[in-house]
């Protein structure tokens, strides 16, 4: 980062800032959602489809919002209208209990979520040169740092004043985050004439952004199946209170942050993508097995944090590296396309998980959830080329 100007820095500082105020308005009630879920008498599919809904708006909405964002030349306003959106949603869970409203707020914070697409690009707008896997690295720092302050704060607000009371802060955080993003510059590049939406779409084709984005999609699937909604159900069972929930969760989003401060240093220099991508898939596979079968929460401590080291190299190394072959013009679509890729992930894996968890129980349905990880390391180190 040092190669940044003294005039580029206070913007870069806000962007920061703000990226991990976005993550934090959506993430604050996570570890305690489905044992809150469970609470007022929700059904494991039920919590599995509420699971899902949140991935479901980013599958509709992440290319059209690429798109949109390509033609119209416009990033700042899009990370405007997710930080509100974020916030309505948190509002919307503490003012309902009814299974279907719930639902519909976790699609909404789904449509915050999908603006991240937007906010990637815009931030890579900020710099010169073929530097991008590394920049985007430390801006999964900001995301990685706000999700772990949402995680703690909001488990601690639990613990002391009740399950709706992350709800709040959410909303609260969210609402200060709407405004600090009215404060983000614009670094649109100009250009001759914006590509058409048939040009837009034509990077579905690059080889090196579907195959990375479908890889993600496993990860994703994982991770959401998992760490975010049904391993804390699972801790619970063993006895978990609502800030052991909140350090769970958290150990999980520290590996994931370790590995985007290791993953903003190697991306300077040529990496094996093949062999990185099947050795994050291991981890997350292990990761799985070693929650399914925990017989305390300390042992569930250690699980997540294994997974969340394989989570995390799996996604900064994806997300760094999904649209170095495409055009910068058409980049922001690229990123949608492969964000909504991953976002299939997100819908699915709760769903699936809730259904299996429903029949054969919630130990055995995250121990198949590693099949998911072990078909993602077979199919990197296939499909991946050197």
């Amino acid at each position: 980062m040092g190669s940044l100007t003294d005039r580029k820095k206070p913007q870069i500082q806000l962007y920061y800032l703000v990226t991990a105020i976005f993550w934090f308005s959506n993430y604050a009630y996570i570890p305690t959602m489905s044992p809150y879920l469970k609470s007022i008498g929700i059904s494991y599919a039920a919590i599995g489809v509420i699971g899902g809904a949140y991935g479901l708006a980013q599958i509709l909405l992440r290319v059209p919002a690429g798109i949109l964002s390509d033609r119209i030349g416009r990033r700042k306003i899009f990370i405007i209208a997710g930080a509100l959106f974020g916030m309505l949603s948190s509002l919307g869970l503490y003012f309902t209990t009814n299974a279907m409203w719930i639902g519909l707020m976790r699609f909404l914070s789904g449509v915050s979520a999908s603006t991240w697409v937007v906010y990637t690009i815009l931030f890579a707008s900020y710099f010169a040169g073929d530097s991008t896997a590394s920049k985007l690295s430390y801006l999964n720092m900001a995301n990685t740092a706000g999700i772990m302050a949402a995680k703690l704060l909001g488990s601690f607000a639990v613990e002391r004043w009740g399950y709706r009371s992350a709800f709040l802060l959410s909303a609260a955080v969210g609402l200060a985050g709407v405004l600090l993003s009215i404060f983000i510059t614009e670094n649109i590049p100009e250009t001759a004439a914006r590509p058409s939406v048939l040009e837009l779409l034509s990077v579905i084709r690059d080889k090196n952004l579907l195959t990375i984005s479908v890889l993600a999609g496993i990860s994703q699937m994982l991770v959401f199946a998992t760490t975010n909604t049904f391993t804390p159900e699972l801790a619970a069972v063993l006895g978990a209170d609502s800030v052991q929930l909140g350090v769970l969760s958290t150990l999980s989003t520290v590996a994931m942050m370790f590995t985007a401060m290791i993953c903003g240093r190697l991306f300077r220099k040529r990496i094996n993508l093949r062999m990185f991508m099947a050795a994050s898939f291991l981890m997350q596979a292990a990761g799985t097995v070693m929650t399914a079968y925990a017989p305390n929460v300390t042992a569930v401590y250690i699980a997540s944090a294994v997974a969340g080291l394989g989570f995390g190299f799996c996604y900064v190394c994806a997300i760094g590296h999904c649209t170095l072959t495409v055009d910068p013009e058409k980049r922001s679509v690229a990123m949608g396309f492969f964000q909504a890729i991953y976002s299939v992930g997100m819908f699915a894996g709760p769903i699936v998980i809730g259904l299996a968890a429903q029949l054969a129980g919630l130990s055995r349905a995250i121990a198949l959830s590693a099949l998911l990880a072990a078909a993602g390391m077979v199919l990197a180190l296939v499909v991946i080329r050197k």
